[in-house]
């Protein structure tokens, strides 16, 4: 039987009394704070990514600007880049 963590107290649970929510596991004593814990994470790691790419954008436009032609141009006028994956959303997801 395949058994769990609680991520909030840490005690064992077997599948049938675990709760998930976004790729972290809890016991109902503890759901609803691992559910606002992990909202709060998820909106942190949004706004960390969306302010990489506004200034990933913004910086490598204004310095490239002769490299970029209509195919990679948003319609606002910056150039379509890909996000650079920040360590803190490789933890958000659970990879190494």
């Amino acid at each position: 039987m395949e058994t769990f963590k609680c991520s909030k107290c840490h005690k064992e649970l077997d599948s049938s009394e675990t709760y998930e929510y976004r790729g972290a596991f809890s016991c109902e004593e503890h759901f609803d704070e691992v559910q606002k814990s992990r909202d709060f994470e998820r909106q942190e790691v949004m706004e960390e990514t969306n302010a990489s790419v506004l200034s990933q954008r913004n910086g490598e436009f204004i310095s490239n600007r002769s490299k970029y032609h209509l195919g990679n141009v948003a319609s606002d006028g910056l150039p379509i880049i890909k996000v650079k994956e920040s360590p803190r959303l490789r933890a958000y997801e659970g990879r190494p």
